[in-house]
């Protein structure tokens, strides 16, 4: 990714999973022939027909089909992108699938090179999300909700959906987001679980999703999680990201 002129920069996490979006322009330069790119990450689902989904999708003449996200005060993430993208100009999504054509991917790789090549001067440097669809609304691209396309009602960050238990519609499209395997899905509700006193009071949302792992999750590793839990409550507290 630095070899191809995208900044080494990120806020929180790590570098790809920060600016997701660096992934989709490598793709577009090594396989740059296509008119349509359509991205689904690991731990997400399309239900129904994959090719009269795509088919529909490159119909409605978009450049960008993505779930749209409320980017206003709300959103956690709202406050550290307003010097970037001031005066309603913020936008987000949630990307996790997302449809592109190939002169919005050259759009963005270009608009993240020239930011990268003054990030000295951008201070914040602003998160996948938020620059996607930003950069797509300020561009006048095509901007189309995934919604318009099926039932995103499980297509969230939060809960996660266990692999086994998944249960796919007989029609229509349906999108999910995120799917795990048991490992994957404890380590999300441990990471993602709001409160710490949810951790240890009986009857909590979390103690009933565990009890259905019986000696996954040892006493340990449950105060280990929600210790982990404080300090970035803590951190969001005092304006961290």
């Amino acid at each position: 990714m630095l070899a191809l002129g995208f900044a080494n920069r990120f806020e929180k996490g790590s570098l790809l999973w920060w600016n997701a979006d660096y992934t989709h322009y490598q793709v577009q330069a090594r396989i740059p022939d296509y008119d349509y790119y359509l991205f689904v990450e690991y731990d997400a689902c399309i239900a129904g027909n994959g090719s009269r989904l795509l088919a529909d999708m490159i119909a409605d003449g978009a450049d960008f089909i993505s779930h749209s996200i409320d980017a206003g005060p709300a959103w956690y993430w709202h406050r550290f992108h307003t010097g970037i993208y001031p005066a309603g100009q913020l936008r987000a999504s949630l990307n996790c699938i997302s449809f592109f054509s190939r002169r919005a991917l050259i759009h963005l790789a270009q608009r993240r090179r020239a930011m990268s090549a003054n990030m000295d001067k951008t201070g914040f440097w602003p998160l996948g999300e938020a620059f996607v669809a930003s950069e797509v609304a300020a561009a006048d691209l095509t901007f189309i909700p995934l919604a318009r396309y099926g039932d995103v009602s499980r297509y969230s960050w939060f809960p996660p959906i266990l692999s086994t238990e998944l249960v796919l519609p007989q029609s229509g499209h349906t999108f999910l987001h995120p799917v795990l395997d048991q490992k994957r899905y404890i380590a999300n509700l441990l990471r993602q679980t709001h409160f710490v006193r949810h951790y240890f009071m009986r009857g909590s949302a979390l103690q009933r999703e565990l009890g259905r792992f019986p000696g996954a999750v040892s006493r340990g590793q449950l105060y280990r999680a929600a210790m982990l839990r404080a300090a970035e409550r803590l951190r969001q507290v005092c304006g961290a990201p």
